[in-house]
């Protein structure tokens, strides 16, 4: 390393330092024969080119995250979208369900679409709100799914009396 007073003007400054500092630097200046200026002058460099560092990864960090962002707004705009056609699908299918429903009625119980819309809507909320393994069960049992259907179509129901 060159002394930096012979590459450029320089200026003095004076720093005061504890005593146990100032011995580790003179030991340390001495192991590596040089001065203590320019082993205190390539601390300083070193430690604003650390500081400088640290600004340059904020700086990066703020693109990454914006980079992020971006290519995450894209996948949750797909997935928005993926969504949206399973919604269209499922109501096609809720609607052409109960337009089945209605042909198999019957219409001593009911009188109205309406009155099976709304119980094929409770039966689904009393689904949902089921644990994820009542769900299978009920699901997989054929005769608890057969008592549903008896249920829309007018027969035996435990879903209940205001319907």
């Amino acid at each position: 390393m060159l002394p930096l007073a012979q590459a450029e003007k320089t200026i003095q400054i004076t720093v005061k330092l504890p005593k146990k500092q100032y011995e580790s630097l003179k030991k340390y200046a001495a192991s590596k024969h040089l001065s203590m200026a320019d082993i205190v002058r390539a601390f300083i460099t070193k430690g604003m080119s650390i500081e400088a560092y640290s600004e340059e990864i904020d700086f990066i960090t703020t693109i990454i995250r914006q980079e992020i962002t971006i290519a995450i707004g894209g996948l949750s705009n797909r997935l928005a979208g993926l969504a949206s056609k399973d919604l269209i699908m499922s109501a096609a299918s809720y609607y052409s369900t109960i337009a089945i429903i209605t042909e198999l009625i019957d219409t001593n119980r009911y009188t109205t679409f309406r009155e099976i819309e709304k119980k094929a809507r409770q039966l689904a909320v009393e689904y949902m709100k089921m644990k994820l393994t009542d769900a299978e069960k009920l699901f997989l049992s054929g005769d608890a799914f057969e008592q549903n259907i008896e249920s829309l179509r007018g027969g035996n129901s435990d879903v209940g009396p205001d319907l």
